[in-house]
C-alpha cells in the first residue's frame, strides 16, 4: 500500500473534482443542444414493411383496373377484391402489433417514458440542491 501525502493527495482531489466539473459542462452543452434540436428519426422496419406493402398493392390494383380498361374484361375483378382485402388486414395486423408493443404492463410507452424522465428530472434536481 502506497503512502499518499496531504498535498498529493489534494492534487488528486483536485484534478478529479475538475474533470468531473468538464464532464458535467460537456453533459449540459449536449442537453441544451438536444432540446431545440429536430431529430430526424427513421421509422421502424415493421413500418417501412406495412408501407412497401400499401404501395406494392396499390401499383397492382392500379394494373389491374388499366387491365381491365383495355382488354373490356373482368376477369382482373378478383385481383381487386383480395387486393383491397390485403391492404386491410396488413393494416391490421400492422396496428395490432404496434398497440401491443407500445405498451407496458398496461400503460402506453410513451407515458412510461415520460414518467422515467419526470424522476430522471427530480433525482437531478435534488442531487443540484445537496451539492450546492
Amino acid at each position: 500500500m502506497n503512502y499518499i501525502s496531504e498535498s498529493e493527495y489534494k492534487e488528486q482531489l483536485n484534478e478529479i473534482k475538475r474533470e468531473n466539473q468538464s464532464k458535467k459542462r460537456k453533459q449540459d452543452l449536449k442537453k441544451e443542444k438536444r432540446k431545440y434540436s429536430v431529430f430526424a428519426k427513421l421509422p421502424s422496419t415493421s413500418k417501412l414493411m406495412a408501407v412497401y406493402l400499401f404501395v406494392l398493392l396499390n401499383v397492382v390494383l392500379c394494373y389491374a383496373m388499366f387491365m381491365m380498361w383495355r382488354f373490356q374484361d373482368l376477369q382482373c375483378l378478383s385481383v381487386l377484391i383480395t387486393d383491397v382485402v390485403a391492404q386491410v388486414l396488413t393494416y391490421f395486423i400492422y396496428s395490432r402489433k404496434a398497440t401491443i408493443e407500445n405498451q407496458k404492463n398496461g400503460i402506453t410507452y410513451e407515458l412510461a417514458m415520460m414518467d422515467r424522465q419526470t424522476r430522471q428530472d427530480t433525482e437531478d434536481i435534488e442531487q443540484d440542491d445537496s451539492v450546492g
